[in-house]
């Protein structure tokens, strides 16, 4: 069976990956290019050519336009950015620190002051990405925080008419119960190692007792969330999914990834889960998915950790430049084309989600009444520090594995990740 560059290119390792990449950008040396996590996505079928004519027409060169799941780009970037491809990149919140670190994106403060569109945005939207001085990527045109997706006929059987419990040990309690009477999982999360998804859920929560776990004090980034905060997550959400007298989730779930997360909840898998306003896209999959998207799901900003407050993982996207690119120009036209208010409207008209806007200008409607939530979390969202990640996310992959699978206690899990932590080169030299 021959397989499709798109199929090949989410199926492959990041080291293939790469190697492709480097063979794509030696064979089109005169084109540029553009890595997102969404070029292939069914709603943006007609978007994509259009964008991508008008594109040529404006900066007089040809573009390939390429989708990379976020962990493949990223890894490509960082191992084969210096050969100038891609030209323009879109990535995930922590990105941007560590492309910085590697001298591997091209500071944006003085290019884009004058794009007739830059004074609009929200400043929780440019703050995202502002630090060191400099501004390193604008932002796509919605945002969204993380919020709690839940099955409203289930939860309805249980005595949650009104939604879930806004306290965590309770949702918990209730995970666990539906878990152990339907043939679904109460509660499922993203706990894949290396999979961004999972340290977003996991932060998610963190975020709760602490808001950033990073704080910079005038000279330095300094780890302000401790062992027991992070023993608290680890052991009510984490070690509970799986284990305790009732847990939230069958053992067949360790590991699994965000396809598993979100395709298993549209599929009747899951009675809750943690998402993003993407998962109204599943509706378009089948009756059976849309008829759970658009009659018996429910939105509900996330339940609160004890000792915690209102808070959740805040997501909006970056446009980069890569610093070799061969034409700044062209990468500047681009990326002043695809962000302008016109381009930003067209690209989330053509997106069922439902984002809360990060410019003035842009309007948001709801399909679905109840994914207004996410504009609500997305108030309470909590913007990533402006660190190297690569050190912090691998701890904290580490952290949640060894919980899932019992090989080690959440305490003692906790107080290795803050060592890690407190230890990781998190400084950007930027």
């Amino acid at each position: 069976m021959e397989l499709s560059k798109r199929t090949f290119l989410k199926a492959s390792g990041a080291t293939t990956v790469a190697a492709l990449a480097g063979c794509l950008g030696d064979d089109d040396d005169d084109g540029r290019t553009f890595w997102a996590g969404w070029w292939d996505e069914d709603h943006l079928e007609d978007f994509r050519p259009e964008f991508e004519s008008e594109l040529e027409e404006e900066t007089g060169q040809e573009w390939e336009l390429t989708e990379y799941q976020y962990d493949d780009l990223q890894s490509n970037v960082l191992t084969g950015g210096n050969t100038g491809t891609p030209d323009l990149l879109e990535g995930v919140l922590e990105h941007p620190g560590d492309y910085v670190a590697a001298d591997a994106i091209e500071p944006l403060t003085d290019h884009v002051q004058d794009f007739d569109h830059f004074d609009g945005y929200l400043d929780a939207a440019i703050d995202a990405f502002e630090f060191q001085g400099e501004l390193w990527g604008l932002p796509l045109a919605g945002g969204n925080g993380r919020a709690l997706v839940y099955r409203t006929d289930i939860l309805a059987e249980y005595g949650y008419e009104d939604g879930p419990p806004e306290d965590l040990d309770e949702l918990v309690e209730l995970a666990g119960e539906i878990n152990a009477n339907e043939d679904m999982n109460g509660l499922h999360l993203t706990t894949e190692h290396g999979e961004v998804r999972a340290t977003q859920e996991f932060l998610s929560h963190v975020y709760q007792r602490t808001g950033n776990i990073y704080e910079y004090d005038g000279d330095e980034w300094v780890l302000q969330a401790t062992a027991d905060d992070f023993e608290i997550v680890l052991d009510t959400l984490y070690y509970n999914l799986f284990h305790g007298d009732e847990p939230m989730a069958d053992d067949d779930y360790r590991g699994a990834g965000w396809e598993t997360n979100d395709e298993g909840y549209s599929m009747g898998d899951h009675a809750m889960i943690h998402c993003g306003p993407w998962i109204q896209q599943d509706a378009d999959s089948s009756d059976e998915q849309a008829e759970v998207i658009e009659e018996n799901t429910g939105i509900a900003e996330l339940p609160v950790i004890d000792g915690g407050e209102r808070a959740t993982y805040m997501e909006v996207s970056p446009v980069m430049i890569n610093a070799h690119t061969d034409d700044l120009d062209a990468s500047l036209e681009a990326l002043e084309l695809f962000t302008s208010p016109e381009m930003m409207q067209r690209f989330e008209d053509a997106d069922p989600a439902t984002n809360a806007p990060t410019h003035d200008s842009l309007e948001v409607e709801h399909d679905l009444e109840a994914f207004e939530t996410f504009e609500d979390a997305f108030e309470n969202g909590v913007a990533p520090a402006q660190i190297q990640w690569g050190e912090v996310r691998t701890p904290m992959y580490d952290a949640i594995e060894e919980v899932i699978y019992d090989e080690t206690d959440p305490a003692t899990a906790a107080e290795e990740l803050e060592a890690a932590l407190s230890e990781a080169d998190v400084q950007l030299e930027a």
